[in-house]
């Protein structure tokens, strides 16, 4: 059982057992408070890139996140459901598809600024909730983990988290549905050109 919050968030009605994985709580602020202010929240917005200060707000407002999704080819008929939306990057994307989002946030901080980032995207919900504790009444077109798999082991009570995941999420598919996974790979081409780690200092 869920209800709105002010901030355009899904809560659980019972209790609220999210989880808080977070960039870092000032750079979040900053990350929220940017696009609450934002005219142009869309994938392309050049008031979002021009707010870029640091990694973080490179990774949550970069106009090339969306190459990540672009070759699929997605309809306003569909539905997706997204787990771990983090700060609504590709919420956003997946919204602006037309189809029907349900994305799930295990961290509230994370969850406000996804649901801000498609507050004008009627099609889109946000949901603050742990992936493993919530049940869904439908079945999806489209299901999503983008960075989310590699971290199950750290949030998902279970002997094989991984396995675990990936049973609920194929659950949530509809018989011809499709399981999209992006995985943050030290193997990736970039790296191999000289990149450091995104997520080094």
């Amino acid at each position: 059982d869920f209800h709105r919050n002010d901030d355009g968030v899904y809560m659980d009605s019972r209790g609220n057992n999210a989880f808080a994985y977070t960039d870092g709580a000032d750079q979040e602020r900053y990350v929220l408070d940017t696009l609450s202010a934002a005219g142009d929240l869309s994938i392309f917005s050049d008031e979002l890139r021009k707010s870029i200060r640091d990694w973080v707000s490179e990774y949550h407002f970069s106009q090339e996140r969306h190459n990540l999704l672009r070759h699929l080819k997605l309809k306003a008929d569909m539905t997706i459901l997204e787990v771990g939306c983090g700060c609504g990057a590709i919420t956003r994307q997946l919204g602006e598809s037309g189809a029907r989002v349900t994305s799930v946030e295990g961290s509230l901080s994370r969850a406000r600024a996804a649901a801000s980032r498609c507050r004008d995207l009627a099609n889109v919900r946000v949901y603050c909730a742990n992936f493993q504790d919530i049940s869904f009444a439908e079945q999806f077109d489209l299901v999503t983990f983008i960075g989310v798999l590699e971290y199950s082991p750290q949030y998902f009570e279970s002997a094989d988290p991984v396995r675990t995941c990936l049973e609920i999420a194929c659950k949530a598919l509809k018989p011809d549905g499709a399981l999209i996974i992006a995985i943050e790979n030290q193997l990736g081409l970039k790296y191999f050109a000289g990149c450091r780690e995104d997520h080094a200092d």
